[in-house]
């Protein structure tokens, strides 16, 4: 069974509203309400409106579980257009045509999605360190304070300054 909602007389253009219902056709509710809430578009506040709507109807009318709702079909139709005047030069007037839309949004109850088990936290083993005595931590410290004398970096040789009397290719000093 399916229940809807349906929005008339909107305004907003069918094809720029249409954009946003393709990203909503098919999936679960939820989900479907998700990506309308994130979408910067004028037409997702009125396409969430309309599926919002459609949930409410399932849930108190038809009462399904709002859990297992999916988008089942969603569309937009075109409605009448307001045809306005604009002024244009030289005592012209131009047409301007503000469209209407008509979005329905139809839901149904799908089967409930198996729960996923929780993945067991693997626990972080740590591997015992041996034990250092006194005797075998004197050495190790020798050698790694050998081993940083001999990295030490080497400094390079500077480039000896021109001679006060010499100049540049281009005769400046």
């Amino acid at each position: 069974m399916q229940a809807y909602a349906k929005a008339r007389f909107v305004r907003t253009s069918p094809r720029k509203a249409r954009l946003v219902i393709d990203a909503i056709r098919g999936k679960d509710a939820k989900e479907a309400l998700a990506i309308l809430k994130f979408t910067p578009n004028f037409a997702a506040r009125l396409i969430e409106k309309v599926l919002s709507s459609a949930v409410a109807n399932a849930e108190n009318n038809h009462h399904m579980d709002a859990e297992n709702l999916k988008v089942a079909k969603a569309f937009v139709d075109g409605g009448p257009m307001m045809k306005r005047l604009r002024y244009a030069p030289m005592g012209r007037g131009y047409r301007m045509v503000k469209r209407l839309s008509h979005i329905t949004v139809y839901v149904e109850e799908t089967e409930p999605k198996p729960e996923k088990k929780a993945k067991r936290k693997e626990v972080a083993r740590k591997a015992k360190a041996p034990a250092r005595s006194a005797k075998t931590a004197a050495p190790a410290a020798e050698a790694a304070a050998e081993k940083g004398k001999s990295e030490a970096p080497k400094k390079r040789a500077t480039r000896s300054k021109k001679s006060e009397g010499e100049t540049d290719a281009k005769g400046g000093e």
